[in-house]
């Protein structure tokens, strides 16, 4: 079974007043090669992450994450983000 990597999404959101934000992970994926020359093409393999990001809600977690992946666009899936847990 491949490893699931996780990243950190470097972009913030605006503030807001009065408002706390929270921590969320979404999952992406893309599709990628394990030998990437032009020679040395192999099938491309599903991979796929959990990126990390503070956003004051969920939709917002998503479009944060779109903003900073977007040179993967057209290749990559976003999933829902959910509120990640803090242990207390």
């Amino acid at each position: 079974m491949a490893e699931i990597r996780s990243y950190r999404c470097r972009y913030t959101p605006r503030w807001r007043e009065g408002e706390k934000h929270k921590t969320y992970e979404v999952p992406v994926s893309w599709w990628s090669y394990r030998d990437d020359r032009m020679d040395a093409r192999c099938p491309a393999e599903k991979t796929k992450a959990i990126v990390s990001v503070m956003a004051y809600d969920a939709e917002e977690a998503r479009r944060l994450v779109f903003r900073e992946w977007g040179n993967y666009s057209m290749l990559i899936g976003v999933g829902q983000a959910k509120l990640k847990e803090v242990a207390a």
